[in-house]
C-alpha cells in the first residue's frame, strides 16, 4: 500500500500513551459512550420510564397477590356440604349388607369418583366433589360424597351426580348437610 504526501495530512495521529501505568488505554475518539441510548434521552424521559416501569412491576405483584388468595374474606365466605347417592338396584341383591359396591350396565356411571357438581342459580359451576366408594345397604348401594369450597350468596344452588338430574337446594339446606339422592330401578 502506497500513501501519497497530501494523503498523509488526514492520517490523525497515534493515540498518546498513558500518563502512567494504573490507567487503562483510553477511549477511541469516535467510540459511543457506554449507555448512549439513555444519554440521548431527557432526565424527564427517563424518570417517566422509571415510573411507569415502577407501576406496571407494582401492579403486577398485586394481581398475582390477588389470584394467589390474598382474597381472604372470599375463601371465608365459602362453605362445604356432604350427602348420599343411594343406588336402589334389584341386580346387587346378591351382595351382603357393608360389601363394596358399584352401579352395573346401565348405571355404570355410579362409582367411586364420580363428580358431584354445583352449579348457582345462574347455571355456573361454583364447586365440584366425588363419590366415595359405594356400601351396600338395605336399600341398595350407597356412595357418601362431600363438596368443600361452594361460595355463598346464591339465591339457589342445585347438586348433580354424574349427569342424574339435580337436587335443588337453598345455602341453608346445603349448610345442613345430609343431602339424599336415590336413584334406581326399585
Amino acid at each position: 500500500m502506497t500513501v501519497l504526501p497530501e494523503q498523509l495530512q488526514s492520517i490523525p495521529p497515534p493515540p498518546e500513551p498513558p500518563a502512567s501505568g494504573n490507567e487503562g488505554p483510553a477511549p477511541a475518539p469516535d467510540a459511543p459512550a457506554a449507555g448512549s441510548r439513555w444519554a440521548r434521552l431527557s432526565r424527564t424521559a427517563v424518570l417517566t420510564v422509571g415510573v411507569v416501569l415502577g407501576a406496571a412491576v407494582t401492579g403486577g405483584c398485586w394481581l398475582i397477590v390477588s389470584l394467589a388468595g390474598g382474597n381472604a374474606s372470599s375463601a371465608e365466605k365459602a362453605f362445604g356440604t356432604s350427602g348420599t347417592l343411594t343406588l336402589a338396584d334389584s341386580s346387587l341383591s346378591f351382595l351382603a349388607e357393608g360389601e363394596d359396591c358399584t352401579g352395573l350396565d346401565g348405571y355404570s356411571d355410579i362409582h367411586r369418583g364420580a363428580q358431584v357438581n354445583v352449579t348457582g342459580a345462574d347455571g355456573t359451576l361454583v364447586a365440584t366433589g366425588e363419590l366415595e366408594g359405594g356400601k351396600k345397604t338395605g336399600l341398595g348401594c350407597e356412595f357418601p360424597f362431600a363438596i368443600e369450597g361452594i361460595p355463598q350468596g346464591s339465591k339457589f344452588y342445585t347438586v348433580e351426580v354424574s349427569h342424574r338430574g339435580g337436587l335443588t337446594q337453598t345455602e341453608g339446606e346445603l349448610r345442613s348437610g345430609g343431602l339424599a339422592f336415590t336413584i334406581g330401578n326399585d
